[in-house]
């Protein structure tokens, strides 16, 4: 929900800026679990540490973090959200324009049996919890699999949290040059071929493919993050959001669990989850970019995300001709 309230008050040019910034931050709070870890050792201590900053900070969001503009307008309250966009602009030193009128498009496909019956949605969801889904396994096989390695666990742990950063700033690169679904699309392959690297036995070997691994697994979070929230139209953004971080939680859960598949050879779990990676790079290419476009507000919106630049061009002409018809007429 932080992520999609943020993303919902950028423009697109900084969109991406925005929601990678986002995921610095949450590299290095995972980095520092392993130095609470180590300074806190007794785990009724350790969870209580890890306890207080979030609590200080959800006191502080409360009074401080405003509602989303788009959200307010979907539900018709155009004043709050004119009111927080001129709070917006006295902020930012800017001057809003006289007499500016809100307004959120109509869509009459509101219902959620409305949403069921849309054959586009029906084959993106799952798509892109599938996206999800990958993206948590990869995470946390290589998170968990720090106990396995050679060395201190608490340095090995911060090692991998930190290792997250330059996938992040790769993200925030790839993002801008080739998209948001060929950069998940190529991190993803790449994290495929980690997951197949990694069984070589070689210590040294081991750490440095689990540091690439964490590394492309920072990249994959930065960009399901940033796309789910681009993809859906504001109406169902926070739903589908929310199945694709549900799809990620099952695989958290699964991870840990991987051990007891171990018995069948130690090579085995990553080889299952590199070919769930290949599966989820093949799948993926049927979702729409998403790059440098308007956050969609309606189903129709959506819809349009699949369309060609020809085929818009077409669309915009059609609709062109028609209404020069409809004043002809008139």
């Amino acid at each position: 929900m932080a992520f999609v309230l943020q993303v919902e008050y950028s423009p697109p040019k900084t969109r991406n800026l925005v929601g990678t910034s986002f995921h610095f931050i949450t590299s290095i709070g995972m980095a520092t679990v392993a130095v609470w870890g180590y300074l806190f050792q007794v785990w009724t201590h350790y969870a209580i540490a890890l306890a207080v900053p979030p609590t200080l900070a959800l006191i502080a969001a409360f009074f401080i973090i405003p509602e989303s503009p788009r959200w307010l307008l979907s539900k018709g309250r155009d004043k709050e959200a004119l009111a927080l966009l001129q709070a917006v602009a006295d902020t930012n030193g800017a001057k809003m324009p006289d007499n500016v009128l809100l307004y959120e498009d109509i869509d009459t496909q509101e219902g959620i049996k409305d949403v069921l019956k849309n054959r586009k949605l029906l084959m993106s969801a799952p798509i892109n919890m599938l996206g999800w889904f990958m993206s948590s396994l990869v995470y946390y096989m290589l998170w968990f699999s720090a106990k396995y390695l050679a060395g201190d666990i608490y340095l090995n742990a911060f090692i991998l949290g930190a290792a997250e950063l330059p996938g992040r700033v790769a993200a925030l690169f790839l993002m801008e040059k080739v998209g948001r679904k060929f950069t998940f699309m190529i991190s993803m392959g790449l994290a495929c071929v980690v997951m197949l690297c990694s069984i070589y036995p070689d210590t040294t070997s081991r750490k440095i493919m689990y540091s690439v691994g964490k590394a492309l697994s920072g990249t994959l979070w930065a960009v399901i993050y940033l796309y789910s929230a681009e993809m859906y139209p504001t109406k169902i953004r926070s739903l589908g959001s929310g199945l694709g971080s549900a799809a990620a939680r099952i695989a958290a859960l699964l991870a840990p669990q991987t051990k007891y598949i171990m018995v069948l050879g130690e090579s085995v779990p990553y080889i299952i989850v590199a070919v769930l990676a290949f599966a989820c790079v093949c799948v993926f290419w049927f979702l729409p970019e998403t790059k440098d476009k308007d956050l969609p507000q309606t189903i129709d919106e959506f819809e349009n995300l699949f369309l060609s630049p020809r085929a818009k061009d077409r669309q915009s002409l059609s609709g062109a001709i028609g209404e020069e018809v409809e004043e002809t007429q008139a």
